[in-house]
């Protein structure tokens, strides 16, 4: 007997989750009301800017307002929504902006969704139309529309003129589309930028960029990072970490060797995924080294390079012997460098020096070259010595 007392419970679940799983899901439609049926054909001129009185059904978010072209003439139409005002309309909701007519009669629709998002509700609005060229339009038997001088074809102004006056001629025919439901979902796909887009270094130092890449709310892909293009010739550019599954940043390294020619390139950087693919593009710009000619004499044992400056900046110092050997790099030397921050004042004073160590001596007296790859934002000062 208790099993038989378990079974209509079991049944009753079982009754609920059908019904729970019947529940319809609305989807998104679109719905379309007008300022009423054409009734006929008139000429409208060139300057006001027309109002209409329309009444919207549902709840939902506008796409388009639409106006009934009786000819072909061909000019710029421009719509737009404003809010109830006392028999005439009162603030704006959207302009559409200037648009071309369609040199067909018949309904034109002019698109406002990729504008910013107006919400309708059951109630009554108003429509609004500019024309740069005269048109005949279809027409409704009615008294309620208003209009204003404009002064001339061009943006609706925020709030109705005051100084509107009633149009005794007919109403236009005109509609506006609207979508209802709930909103689609966000398209999955991401976003990528770069906090810093263009970059100056000297030849032989290496510029660094950091990238953002957004996901979106429905996005899970792994994205892989890769540079596609301008990496300067001889090294190899990375990005790190090279492959992500959210939304985070990484950091994009450019090096640049000695030989790295002056001038500016375009690095990018393209992120991908099984499906998506989007691209970023940052600017290199590289100071060729300068050169500086020294005399070493026989029995040198070691060559000291001070630069100095204001503000930001790197200073790599190579040390070139006589037809290019041997050829010193600082990662070998002693390298010392001092900051100093004058009271009162933010801008920092650098100095960077560099002591190399000849070995073996020369034997002879030689002429050397000390290339410095520069990048700061003003001049420097140079000082070698040779002992």
């Amino acid at each position: 007997m208790q099993s038989l007392r378990v079974l209509p419970i079991i049944f009753l679940l079982f009754a609920s989750l059908i019904l729970v799983n019947l529940v319809p899901i609305r989807a998104q439609t679109t719905n379309t009301d007008t300022t009423g049926g054409a009734t006929g054909a008139a000429g409208r001129g060139v300057g006001p800017a027309y109002g209409f009185p329309i009444t919207i059904t549902e709840s939902g978010t506008l796409q388009s307002i639409g106006v009934n072209w009786a000819d072909t003439a061909a000019g710029n139409v421009r719509v737009a929504l404003y809010t109830p005002g006392s028999n005439k309309p009162a603030s704006l909701l959207v302009d559409s902006g200037t648009v071309p007519i369609t040199t067909i009669a018949g309904w034109q629709d002019v698109s406002v969704s990729s504008l910013p998002t107006v919400s309708v509700t059951p109630g009554i609005y108003w429509v609004a139309i500019q024309i740069s060229v005269a048109k005949t339009v279809y027409t409704i038997s009615a008294s309620r529309s208003y209009y204003y001088l404009a002064g001339g074809f061009g943006p609706f102004n925020p709030t109705w003129s005051a100084n509107s006056n009633q149009d005794t001629q007919d109403q236009w025919n005109m509609r506006v589309t609207y979508s209802t439901g709930p909103p689609p979902p966000p398209p999955s796909d991401f976003t990528i930028s770069a906090s810093q887009t263009s970059q100056t270094v000297g030849a032989s130092s290496t510029a660094s960029y950091t990238l953002n890449i957004q996901y979106s709310s429905t996005l899970s892909a792994t994205v892989s990072l890769a540079v596609t293009a301008g990496c300067p010739t001889g090294v190899t550019c990375t990005v790190a970490p090279n492959s992500i599954t959210g939304s985070t940043s990484v950091t994009l390294s450019v090096p640049t060797l000695l030989t790295t020619p002056s001038g500016t390139t375009s690095v990018i950087v393209t992120a991908s995924t099984a499906v998506l693919s989007h691209t970023v593009t940052v600017q290199l710009t590289v100071n060729g080294p300068a050169s500086f000619p020294i005399t070493v004499h026989s029995g040198a044992t070691q060559v000291v390079i001070t630069i100095s400056w204001t503000g930001t900046g790197t200073a790599p110092v190579t040390l070139v012997g006589p037809g290019g050997s041997p050829t010193l790099s600082e990662s070998g030397a002693a390298v010392y460098d001092r900051t100093s921050i004058p009271t009162g004042s933010s801008t920092p004073t650098y100095i960077h020096r560099v002591t190399f160590t000849l070995s073996p001596s020369p034997s002879s007296t030689q002429t050397w070259t000390v290339l410095i790859s520069i990048a700061v934002p003003s001049g420097y000062t140079v000082t070698i010595e040779v002992s």
